[in-house]
């Protein structure tokens, strides 16, 4: 019987340091994640690196057979409206600041929140609107046969999106 009981006291035991080791060695990084996996599969793009991006591109040229005028007219649209928005990024980073701390806070202030979401709207429409901008430029770039197939395309992006929630 005592020999029973140290063979599970003991397996018991070695179960339990292997479980705490495996929990450290995730919660030091020790195990290896992998997040290009989790974003492809979730939907969450907010990690894909610039290559990534560059991809995405190249995949959507592709897919709408954009000729190299409308390929180089596109990288034009692209790099315009990358300048306008790094103008807009420092005062940008001061708003996370300030909305990360109101986040940390113990309660919740509202007023607070929305008192900073007022205070940076003109910037938040400015960038809406160089979004906006180049988008609109970058359709206008595309024959009627590409227009049809992009917007198909968004539908179908949308369902994913919509099914993925």
């Amino acid at each position: 019987m005592k020999s029973k009981r140290s063979v599970l006291l003991t397996s018991a035991l070695l179960t339990l340091s292997l479980a705490s080791t495996a929990a450290l060695a995730i919660n030091n990084g020790d195990v290896v994640n992998n997040d290009r996996h989790d974003a492809k599969h979730t939907g969450n793009h907010q990690h894909k690196s610039k290559r990534g991006m560059k991809g995405d591109f190249k995949r959507m040229a592709k897919y709408l057979a954009l000729t190299d005028e409308q390929r180089e007219q596109a990288k034009a649209l692209n790099k315009t409206a990358k300048t306008s928005r790094s103008a807009l990024k420092e005062s940008m980073q001061g708003f996370h600041q300030q909305r990360k701390a109101l986040l940390k806070e113990e309660h919740f202030n509202e007023q607070a929140f929305i008192d900073l979401q007022s205070q940076y709207q003109d910037i938040i429409a400015q960038k809406a609107l160089i979004k906006a901008k180049k988008e609109h430029s970058f359709m206008m770039i595309l024959t009627e046969g590409q227009k049809e197939k992009m917007q198909s395309h968004q539908k179908h992006d949308g369902r994913r999106k919509h099914l993925a929630e």
